[in-house]
């Protein structure tokens, strides 16, 4: 079973590239984002530390907009309020020392998660996808044998996260924020490019021949 890093900056559609890579050759995608926000929920393995670390981003009264995905819990019943990763995203936003606690809180809590779902999955997948966005800055590579780099043209990228909602500085900040191109390559094995003109079946086959030259059968 070989394990899989997928990396790419923001808006390079490496979540697309990595379901559609899982459900055509026998993959289990573990999504590294996915698993700190659900961490971050009330009972999380990182909902302590980070609420009292941060206890101004706690829910008291989240909209749909508050990035919970649902309605703040009730204080006064004796539940845990969610935190509000909206507010939290701007506790963080152009703050690095805060960034840096926060991903103290939760790297680690989600790595041992990673490793956990790896050796679970053996012989239930025929192999494994990591999916983060600074898979190499994480510690991620030991673990993995080949690492995947999604690319896709700046304008493509700017263009998908304008859809989910960024405005321009919000798109700075992340792209500064994020490993260069030249990190991204000096640490990946291959590269699969997914710029708007890319359909589903050239990254598919992309994904094939990158298979083939790591020695792994197709598995369908």
């Amino acid at each position: 079973m070989a394990v899989i890093g997928i990396t790419g900056g923001a808006g390079s559609g490496k979540s697309f590239v990595a379901k559609l890579a899982a459900d055509s050759f026998d993959m289990l995608h573990i999504d590294t984002d996915r698993l700190a926000k659900t961490q971050m929920m009330p009972g999380g393995a990182s909902y302590e530390g980070v609420a009292q670390a941060f206890p101004e981003c706690l829910c008291k009264d989240c909209g749909e907009n508050s990035g919970t995905g649902g309605k703040a819990t009730d204080t006064d019943s004796g539940q845990l309020p969610e935190i509000d990763r909206a507010a939290l995203a701007a506790r963080v936003f152009n703050d690095s020392e805060a960034l840096k606690k926060l991903e103290n809180l939760t790297h680690p809590n989600v790595r041992a998660t990673v490793e956990s779902l790896i050796e679970s999955s053996k012989g239930l997948f025929s192999h494994v996808l990591i999916e983060t966005a600074i898979l190499a800055d994480a510690g991620y590579c030991p673990l993995c044998d080949a690492v995947w780099y999604v690319t896709a043209p700046e304008e493509d990228r700017k263009k998908r996260l304008n859809e989910r909602g960024y405005d321009e500085a919000r798109i700075k900040s992340v792209f500064d924020s994020q490993p260069t191109d030249e990190r991204y390559r000096e640490t990946s094995s291959y590269e699969i490019k997914n710029g708007e003109d890319t359909d589903e079946e050239s990254i598919l086959e992309q994904i094939r021949k990158i298979l083939k030259d790591m020695g792994i059968e197709e598995v369908k």
